[in-house]
């Protein structure tokens, strides 16, 4: 049973046993049950049953249906948000609709209306409609959509402690190591004196303090230059995470690697610095993106760069990766040259947004209080990017970018036509200048040396080619242009949601839209782009998805697409502006999903019956004081998915497992 999901009778055929086991599968399981069910079992004699592909294979996105459909406080919660953003759009009927720009760190606003500046007939009809959704939203059993055998297999791994369930580096689906092993890699990872320090619990709680102490002063000392908004927030969320002030470090294992190895990543969330760094990472992002070799995404190097490029007969092209460029940007060097870089002149004249007194103090802060928990291990990363803060991505990029804007681009301009980077990935395109090929090598071997002297910092550089994978990108030379196309890790195991997945309604059409588009955006040959997409088909029929279904859904996608890329930057950004200006007039009604809850339609039914347009009364826009017409024309039913597997299998707090503790494993 452990092993294969179900219990063979010797006593008759294999034949017959299985269509014993066919005749007690569910006719929605069998068929909308994925074919390419897979997981990395990393276990030392790979000891994990069979059946555990049936469940992990699900994917970590995998929602098991709850079992019981949403009711009571629930629902109340969703009501009572409803009933106060109506009481607000009644309340503040015939001002304009464009509000000023919401601040981008604030704490949401309780305040309601006054009872008495709300028509009589406003709550007449909500109370209607309180008491629609009330009737509708009965307490009913969840159909379950894993078998008996995934659901015991399921509630034995969350419980046992022997085995670790977590999420391979790159999206490689999920894994299954001893929780030993597990352990012992992040225990040799702290191990390194230069980049963390394990402290005692008391050490810990003495630094938490600390850190509050030095974020409050920070306050203090810079109130004068500090929006109320930001300031508001951060003291909230500073004194809210002192219940909870850690980071929690967690382990995303590199199975592409030849050897298995670790990306440490912080889940910072909850630790006291977050809010500050938040701050500082608002700052900072605009400093980054200006830097030279800056691009955002894989659209914008293929939209902006790639495709207006003219390369010349000879032109390679190459690639440089930086090794754990987080941990091993050394602190002391990054502060003193960020700070003196934010305190120049020209620097605050180009961007006039920041303080640089305030800003510098706050890094300063942020990146040298990261403590964090491993298990029962409390640590302090003593030197490099503080993990998982929310200024990690723009300080690397600055960090490295100032190098490349003072070292590298001009002592090698004429070599390189073209060099963009994405934090530790850098792209560009080698032009020979030299006379010989012996001083073009030379040359070469000169640009890496120099790459690599900078603070410790190691880089790892490609050979010059025409051909490459960059990102998500398969880029090569063709005559004078750049040609691509996607690039796919050989061990993805594409496990896309499977259709019994209980997912809100539209997530499979809006990953089917966003993929399509994708392969359009990012692929420039148009049979490539066919063949990729009838690829993408397959992999979903792989999935348990039905191609009656998918095939209206995809060809509405592919002309979604024709469509988006006829359209010009100018358009696109005034039919965003009209969506918005359109939201505005909407109301939402919150509430997490069930596959045998009550679906929107009906919910937007009983709004338009009870609210809009009762039989025979005015229209809900017409009960406004004074005339006023109140800005409401539709609800929204915003669904919340439930808890998915990955959220199941959650693994940042493995202090809280049974069994040995993580310190139990050092030597």
């Amino acid at each position: 049973m452990e092993s294969y999901g179900f219990i063979p009778d010797p006593s008759i055929s294999i034949q017959q046993n299985a269509l014993r086991v066919l005749g007690n599968t569910p006719m929605d399981v069998y068929l909308s049950s994925p074919k390419n069910l897979a997981f990395h079992d990393l276990t030392q004699g790979k000891v994990m049953p069979r059946a555990t592909k049936s469940l992990l294979g699900q994917s970590h996105n995998f929602i098991p249906t709850p079992k019981v459909t949403p009711h009571g406080e629930k629902v109340e919660e969703g009501l009572e948000r409803l009933e106060r953003d109506v009481h607000l759009k009644t309340f503040f009927a015939g001002q304009p609709l464009d509000p000023a720009e919401q601040p981008e760190l604030y704490i949401k606003s309780t305040w309601r209306p006054p009872a008495k500046a709300i028509p009589v007939e406003v709550d007449r009809r909500l109370l209607a409609f309180r008491r629609s959704i009330r009737r509708l939203y009965r307490k009913r059993n969840g159909k379950p959509n894993l078998l008996p055998f995934q659901s015991r297999l399921m509630a034995k791994l969350r419980k046992d402690h022997k085995y670790l369930v977590g999420k391979t580096d790159k999206g490689l689906g999920p894994f299954v190591i001893e929780f030993a092993r597990y352990a012992e890699f992040g225990i040799n990872l702290l191990s390194d004196p230069s980049i963390y320090q394990i402290i005692t619990e008391q050490e810990a709680q003495g630094l938490v303090q600390q850190s509050i102490r030095l974020v409050l002063g920070w306050i203090s000392e810079f109130r004068k230059v500090l929006d109320d908004d930001s300031v508001l927030y951060i003291r909230k969320r500073t004194s809210e995470a002192s219940d909870d002030p850690w980071g929690y470090l967690y382990l995303m294992i590199k199975v592409h690697k030849p050897e298995l190895s670790v990306r440490p990543v912080v889940s910072d969330c909850s630790s006291v610095i977050n809010a500050l760094g938040k701050w500082v990472n608002l700052q900072l992002q605009p400093i980054a993106q200006g830097m030279s070799t800056y691009f955002k995404d894989s659209y914008t190097l293929k939209e902006n760069v790639l495709d207006t490029f003219v390369l010349h007969p000879g032109d390679r092209i190459f690639t440089s990766d930086a090794v754990g460029m987080y941990q091993n940007i050394n602190t002391d060097a990054a502060m003193l040259l960020i700070s003196n870089y934010l305190h120049d002149k020209n620097t605050q004249t180009q961007y006039p947004h920041y303080n640089a007194k305030a800003l510098v103090a706050a890094l300063e802060i942020v990146m040298r209080n990261n403590i964090f928990r491993f298990g029962d291990l409390y640590c302090k990363q003593v030197s490099g990017t503080a993990m998982g803060t929310p200024p990690a991505p723009p300080w690397a990029t600055i960090f490295e970018g100032l190098h490349e804007e003072t070292a590298i681009l001009p002592t090698f301009k004429p070599n390189f036509p073209l060099y963009v980077r994405f934090l530790d990935d850098i792209f560009g395109v080698w032009r020979r200048t030299a006379a010989t090929q012996e001083e073009d090598d030379q040359q070469w071997e000169h640009y890496k040396t120099m790459l690599n002297d900078n603070n410790g910092l190691e880089w790892i550089c490609s050979k010059r080619c025409d051909k490459l994978d960059f990102m998500d990108l398969t880029i090569s030379i063709n005559g004078t242009k750049f040609e691509t196309t996607l690039y796919e890790k050989p061990m993805a195991l594409h496990l896309y949601i499977p259709p019994n997945s209980a997912h809100p309604p539209g997530v499979t059409t809006g990953h089917i839209f966003g993929e399509v588009l994708r392969i359009n955006r990012l692929c420039s040959d148009g049979s490539d782009i066919t063949q990729r997409i009838r690829i993408f088909f397959r992999r979903l029929m792989r999935r348990g998805h039905q191609p009656s279904k998918l095939l209206p859904i995809f060809k509405a996608a592919m002309a979604n697409a024709k469509k988006y890329l006829a359209t010009s930057k100018e358009e696109r950004e005034a039919l965003v502006k009209k969506k918005s200006s359109e939201a505005q007039r909407r109301v939402y009604f919150h509430q997490e999903y069930h596959p045998q809850g009550p679906q929107a339609r009906e919910i937007q039914r009983l709004f338009e019956t009870h609210m809009l347009q009762p039989p025979g009364q005015e229209p809900f826009n017409k009960l406004g004081c004074g005339g006023s017409d109140i800005p409401m024309d539709a609800l929204v039913v915003a669904f919340h998915r439930p808890l998915n597997l990955g959220n199941l299998f959650s693994y940042r707090k493995i202090h809280k497992r049974n069994g040995p503790p993580v310190s139990s494993y050092m030597k």
